[in-house]
């Protein structure tokens, strides 16, 4: 199976071209905004969601520490402590396409 990876890079490439914009001013919008989700997701908070609207929701959830966990290799019993994790869901518009 081939995987297609974009990278930042090809997001304001494209970015650019969508706007009529030189890249190196998408660049810097394009930065920002990823700096600006990146330090509301990482916030203290325990539960925290950030909605865009006909894109999706980033969601971050706290887990609960799992005090019997067992490592496959060794079968030795390891405590794994509460943590965060974060989730996608995507919104109506997206879904509609990848079902085509």
């Amino acid at each position: 199976m081939n995987t297609h990876t974009y990278t930042k890079k090809d997001v304001v490439k494209l970015t650019a071209q969508r706007l009529n914009r030189k890249v190196s001013a998408t660049e810097k919008i394009v930065d920002e905004v990823f700096v600006t989700l990146r330090e509301m997701l990482c916030e203290d908070r325990k539960t925290l969601r950030i909605e865009i609207r006909n894109f999706g929701v980033f969601e971050v959830k706290q887990t609960k520490a799992k005090p019997k966990a067992r490592n496959p290799r060794t079968n030795e019993i390891v405590y794994v402590p509460p943590r965060k994790k974060t989730h996608f869901k995507p919104g109506k518009l997206i879904k509609a396409a990848l079902k085509k």
